[in-house]
């Protein structure tokens, strides 16, 4: 059998090694279109948290949680749900070795979610270190969502970029880790503890309930 000529081996490799490419860059959009499809529900679940506005004063809340509006009732536009975790010293109780602390902003446009902001604060008191990371979607339920915001700072200093900046190829696939192995956790995090804040403040005052909401939301942890 006759040997292919150097130049059509040369050519057949590299129609191999584009085509091989081509379907890897198809694989990783795709997997991304799921995950932008994942995060746009678990928006409009979230949005459902602007029941909460219309409540003058919420009667319960789960442990280590607080709430804040954006306006005055009964004009508010917004809401922040945070939520705290602190380690004390085993050496001294009184004092605080590590603190975190995590929170979304829900703002509306009328009935219309126009601004998701997720914040996560770290600090550590041996070290005196302290970390605050924040990811900002000012157009949370448009179809792009790589024009979120990403800023950091910390003792390395500060930074901020876009979403779309993280690289997204077969060699490092860091914009679909982010939102399938942060992101998205985080927004499940806090639609389960909107549901059950909702739900609380729908049972009123009975304790009964109150408890059993409360000892649900402790079993999902911090």
């Amino acid at each position: 059998m006759e040997a292919l000529p150097k130049y059509r081996l040369l050519l057949l490799l590299n129609l191999f090694f584009f085509s091989a490419s081509l379907l890897a860059e198809t694989a990783i959009s795709e997997k991304e279109n799921r995950l932008d499809k994942e995060i746009l529900s678990l928006y409009r679940d979230i949005a459902k948290a602007r029941e909460l506005l219309s409540y003058e004063n919420l009667t319960s809340l789960p442990t280590n949680t607080t709430i804040s509006f954006i306006g005055t009732y009964p004009n508010r536009t917004g809401i922040r749900i945070r939520k705290y975790k602190v380690d004390p010293d085993p050496q001294n109780k009184n004092r605080i070795k590590h603190s975190e602390e995590k929170s979304i902003l829900l703002e509306f446009n009328g009935s219309v979610l126009s601004k998701v902001e997720v914040l996560v604060v770290t600090e550590d008191t041996e070290i005196e270190q302290k970390t605050k990371t924040k990811i900002s979607d000012s157009s949370p339920l448009d179809e792009s969502l790589n024009d979120m915001i990403i800023s950091f700072s910390g003792l390395e200093g500060s930074d901020s970029f876009p979403l779309s900046s993280l690289r997204n190829d077969d060699i490092k696939q860091e914009r679909n880790d982010f939102k399938k192995d942060f992101y998205i956790k985080f927004l499940l995090d806090f639609h389960s503890q909107l549901a059950s804040i909702t739900a609380l403040q729908k049972t009123g005052g009975n304790k009964n309930q109150k408890s059993m909401f409360k000892q649900l939301n402790q079993s999902l942890g911090y």
